[in-house]
C-alpha cells in the first residue's frame, strides 16, 4: 500500500511538472518562433508573406523606396487551379507604385513543407545573378525560415537576411493567447516545425 502511494505521488508530481512545462512553453512561443528582424541591403527582396492579414506588401514597397533592393520577387505556391497568391501580390505592389519591370512572380509547386521549394528559389536567385536576398516572411516563421533558408542559399553562394512587417509582429503578439487566429498561427507553426524536424527534406 505504501509503495502504491509513493508511485501515485510521483506520478502526480510528474504530471504537474509536465503541465507546468507545457504552459511555460505555450507562453514562450513568440520568443521561440519570432527572430529579430534583420534588414540588410540586398540584390533582391523575396516576398513570401502574402496574406490578407498582413501589411507586408506596404512594408516591401517601403523597403524598395528606401533602396534596400532594386528587385522584388513575389514567391508563392499554387492554392487552386492556376491561382498563385504571388501573382496578385505583384499586381498590388505595382498599384502601390513599384515599376512593373522591378517585380517578378515566382510560381512554385505545392510541397509538403517550405524547405522542399527552397533549392528552386535559390537557383532562381542565382540564375539572375543576384548574390544577396532579403526574405520577407510571416513573423512566426522568421526564426526557422532564417535557419533553413541560409543553408540552401549558401550552397548557391547567396547571402540571406530575414525580416517581416513590424506591424504584423505587433498585431500577432498583442494578447495573442486571447485570440483564436493568433493562437492558431503560433501553435500551428510550432507543430509544423516539430514535424519538419523528422524529415530530412524539410529541415
Amino acid at each position: 500500500m505504501g509503495r502504491k502511494r509513493i508511485w501515485l505521488r510521483r506520478a502526480l508530481i510528474s504530471l504537474c511538472l509536465l503541465l507546468a512545462g507545457c504552459v511555460v512553453l505555450f507562453f514562450a512561443l513568440p520568443k521561440l518562433l519570432i527572430a529579430p528582424a534583420n534588414v540588410a541591403k540586398s540584390d533582391v527582396i523575396l516576398h513570401s508573406s502574402i496574406s490578407t492579414q498582413s501589411t507586408a506588401d506596404e512594408y516591401v514597397v517601403d523597403l524598395y523606396r528606401q533602396g534596400v533592393a532594386r528587385k522584388i520577387v513575389c514567391v508563392s505556391s499554387q492554392i487552386s487551379w492556376e491561382l498563385y497568391p504571388g501573382d496578385y501580390a505583384r499586381e498590388h505592389l505595382i498599384s502601390l507604385g513599384v515599376p512593373a519591370e522591378d517585380v517578378l512572380s515566382l510560381r512554385l509547386p505545392v510541397a509538403p513543407c517550405d524547405a522542399v521549394n527552397l533549392p528552386t528559389v535559390a537557383e532562381f536567385v542565382k540564375a539572375h545573378g543576384w548574390r544577396s536576398a532579403l526574405l520577407i516572411t510571416h513573423p512566426e516563421d522568421s526564426r526557422y525560415a532564417a535557419r533553413v533558408a541560409r543553408r540552401f542559399f549558401e550552397r548557391e553562394g547567396v547571402s540571406t537576411a530575414v525580416s517581416y512587417a513590424p506591424e504584423d509582429r505587433e498585431e500577432l503578439t498583442r494578447n495573442w493567447w486571447r485570440t483564436h487566429w493568433k493562437t492558431q498561427r503560433m501553435v500551428a507553426e510550432a507543430m509544423s516545425i516539430t514535424l519538419d524536424l523528422f524529415y530530412a527534406e524539410c529541415r
